[in-house]
């Protein structure tokens, strides 16, 4: 099943695809790739869609990334055509058009061949490059690409030929020269140099002394006081050369004609090569709009969920300064909803909302990537309809009303599960509370057939039914309750309120208008907008209370983050002082073990008594009980993990956390963990039984220089994160520079750089900076957890 031509040019219009597409036609490198373009087809296979996504972002990755890509497409299409009839000749224009086209074919298949593993898409489309090494070489050899002519060499013949010529073109210039130069002197020339007049050097005579040179009279100027004659002298020289030319034009025609026959051999290669090309070029010029406009590939799935992270819609993004003006649009609808009714203000983004989802699927299902986060997850539609607009008809007598039935009912013939429905101000042009009937009928049969339908409204008995159907959600537009200005952010779950009365106020239509206004509306349903903008405010308030959360808990995440990487760099730090020390009692050990060894051979060599022995193995074994006593004190110095006397471990009670020195109290015992969940001031930490000791009853011992102490805090108030977001990039780099500094002196390893996503223009200024920065070791854009592409990451030395 495929859409008409007919109805996907009009679902292009209303989805704003049109000009979107123009913007991706432009950037095409030649007419070729810009008519397929017009003529994309709307796939609907997952599969297929995904190959053509793929090749789309190998190449803008190439295009962001990679050094030039070497694509360039010559209108050879014409010179195919010609050398296709047996027998032609193409003429030297056309051979070097050819040849330019070998060669790019040729390099555009090594250089993807080098980097075939990273881009295996296009490597699959360049596999299918014939390469004519042979052809190219020939048609090198005898044309000259920068004259656009054949060489000398390319046929001993023509070598020849043009060697004549010359020969006899400078003998003809020499005996003119000198003819005119004689003639000059006499007064007869009207000008200084001689001139050519078809092929032939002529002398410009005076007309009152154009009978005393003899020759022929080949043109006479305008005027009539210039006559061109040819010298009889000249004649039999020019005729030689006007033969040895037309013995050059022979030679010539035939060599292109065998040029030309080599071209025809090869001629169905030639022509899928150029396809080829006019493919690179649809795809180069999509992957140059989908960098240009920060596009991605979603994921496809198969729960017919709707999940738009980010997305801005591309002609938005040509009107505003910068990408960040464009309010995003976050959106998703489960595969369990099959309809959402979109509410709110006019002006409030609704219909770009509603359009924004339909363009992307048109979009993707075209092989074009969309500009939103990678995340985004689309399902593949058999078919889009939209009903969007004011359809009203003169010529066929249709009102917009009418307009819009007629537009339903083609809807409603080919609907099905697969379908994505669109429908802008459903049940307007009539009646309220007959609009508001049909659309709710109408509907109901939709989601009963499965239809993804997404429908904007102002009717309140719509919102009611999403309210009580399955199947069925709200969403709506948010506004500020405060200024009833549009923030353009869309909110699932809750419907919007149209805020007529209140923007009417703002708008200053007369108190007693609006009061009546009221009246007429009744009471109940001036509670229910109230009521729904309340709603609206405490929801905007509540969403905000969650977003400062998250920062915070992030931020937080972040801290026990660093004080883990702390401890345990300065745990590592300690395992090895302590391997050092014990190697280095071992040594000790092992030389007096030596010196007791030697002492004893010395006192046998001797023969010394046995009390002079006695006591030599006396003061031995005083000798190795020091040594042991030394390794004992290193050991309880720390040097050894000591298993701590057993306890009993219980919620509350208070213990000693031995390897931070802390005294805590127990929150939670984990069972079969062998850790607990322990509260140190204000914050809370999982630890290992092993690291825990009854608390003392007396202030705790300081730790001894080989122990070693964390704080939960840095000493100095310095945080472990600056924002920059806003700032112009040197405004930034001077606050990031001075907070490095800051944060090395408060003994932080790493930080974190909030500089947003944006254009991306701030985090690689900023990147920039750090890459030579002094105190920075190593930097990295953080986790999708950790800020994803708006926080960089830096470990300092």
């Amino acid at each position: 099943m495929t859409l008409k031509t007919n109805k996907l040019d009009d679902l292009r219009r209303l989805l704003d695809y049109t000009p979107v597409l123009d913007l991706i036609k432009g950037a095409a490198l030649s007419p070729f790739a810009s008519e397929a373009l017009g003529d994309l087809r709307f796939m609907q296979h997952k599969g297929e869609i995904e190959i053509e996504l793929t090749r789309v972002c190998e190449l803008r990755d190439i295009l962001i990334n990679a050094a030039p890509f070497p694509l360039q497409v010559q209108n050879i299409e014409g010179d195919l055509d010609i050398a296709g009839v047996d027998g032609n000749l193409l003429s030297c224009e056309a051979l070097v058009r050819i040849a330019d086209t070998l060669a790019t074919c040729r390099k555009l298949r090594d250089y993807l061949a080098k980097r075939k593993d990273a881009n295996p898409e296009l490597w699959g489309i360049a596999l299918k490059i014939a390469t004519y090494k042979d052809l190219e070489h020939e048609l090198a050899a005898k044309v000259d690409f920068q004259a656009v002519q054949l060489k000398d060499t390319a046929s001993p013949t023509l070598n020849q030929i043009r060697k004549e010529i010359a020969r006899a073109e400078q003998a003809a210039r020499k005996t003119l020269d000198n003819l005119f130069r004689k003639y000059a002197e006499k007064g007869y020339m009207q000008d200084s140099a001689m001139t050519i007049t078809d092929g032939r050097l002529v002398f410009p005579v005076k007309s009152e002394h154009k009978n005393r040179i003899k020759g022929v009279v080949h043109n006479q100027s305008a005027t009539g006081a210039t006559f061109f004659i040819e010298p009889l002298e000249s004649l039999q020289i020019n005729n030689e050369i006007q033969h040895l030319k037309t013995r050059e034009n022979r030679e010539v025609e035939r060599i292109l004609r065998q040029l030309t026959a080599l071209i025809h051999a090869e001629l169905p290669g030639v022509r899928k090569n150029f396809n080829i090309l006019v493919q690179f070029d649809v795809i180069h010029a999509k992957a140059t709009f989908a960098r240009d406009f920060n596009c991605v590939q979603p994921s496809f799935n198969d729960n017919n969920t709707i999940y738009i992270l980010e997305g801005r819609h591309p002609l938005l993004r040509l009107h505003k300064k910068t990408a960040d003006q464009v309010v995003p649009l976050n959106i998703k609808i489960d595969g369990d909803i099959k309809t959402l009714i979109i509410s709110g203000p006019n002006a409030g983004g609704k219909s770009v909302a509603m359009k924004t989802v339909g363009l992307f699927a048109l979009m993707l299902q075209s092989g074009i990537p969309i500009p939103a986060e990678p995340d985004s997850s689309m399902p593949v539609f058999d078919e889009i309809f939209a009903d969007i607009g004011d359809f009203q008809s003169i010529e066929d007598d249709l009102s917009t009303f009418t307009s819009h039935i007629k537009g339903l009912c083609r809807i409603l013939q080919d609907a099905n599960s697969h379908s994505l429905v669109l429908l802008d101000e459903i049940g307007v042009g009539t009646d309220p509370n007959e609009g508001s009937a049909l659309s709710i009928a109408l509907l109901e049969e939709l989601t009963r057939r499965g239809c993804k339908t997404l429908a904007t409204t102002h009717h309140g008995n719509l919102k009611v039914f999403a309210f009580e159907s399955d199947g069925v959600e709200n969403g709506s537009m948010e506004l500020d309750p405060e200024t009833l200005q549009p923030s353009y952010r869309f909110k699932a779950g809750v419907p919007g309120s149209s805020y007529a009365l209140e923007i009417s106020r703002r708008m200053g239509l007369p108190e007693n208008i609006l009061s009546r206004s009221q009246e007429i509306l009744g009471e109940k349903k001036y509670r229910v907008d109230r009521m729904l903008m309340e709603l609206d405010k405490k929801s905007q308030k509540s969403q905000k209370l969650v977003d400062k959360l998250e920062l915070d808990k992030i931020r937080l995440e972040g801290l026990s983050r660093l004080y883990r990487d702390k401890l345990e760099a300065v745990n590592r730090e300690e395992r090895m002082r302590r391997q050092e020390a014990l190697e280095k009692a071992q040594a000790v050990l092992e030389a007096s073990n030596a010196l007791i060894e030697k002492t004893v051979r010395e006192i046998r060599e001797k023969q010394a008594d046995k009390v002079a022995i006695s006591s030599a193995k006396h003061a031995i074994k005083q000798q190795k009980e020091r040594i042991l006593e030394e390794l004992d004190e290193l050991d309880e110095t720390g040097f050894e993990d000591k298993p701590s006397t057993s306890f009993t471990l219980a919620n509350g009670m208070d213990v000693l956390w031995k390897t931070q020195n802390k005294v805590g109290t127990i929150i939670k015992i984990q069972e079969g963990e062998e850790k607990v969940l322990l509260q140190v001031g204000s914050m809370n930490f999982w630890v290992p039984r092993r690291e825990l000791a009854p608390a003392p009853q007396t202030k705790a011992r300081q730790p001894s220089r080989a122990s070693v102490r964390i704080d939960t805090a840095p000493k100095s108030d310095v945080l472990p994160e600056i924002d920059v977001r806003g700032h112009l990039l040197d405004e930034a780099v001077e606050k990031v520079d001075k907070f490095l500094d800051d944060a090395v002196l408060a003994g932080w390893g790493e930080v974190r750089i909030i500089h947003g996503k944006g254009t991306g223009a701030l985090r690689r200024g900023l990147a920039d900076f750090l890459e030579t920065h002094a105190r920075v070791k190593n930097k990295k854009i953080g986790a999708w957890n950790e800020g994803d592409l708006g926080v960089t990451i830096v470990e300092l030395h």
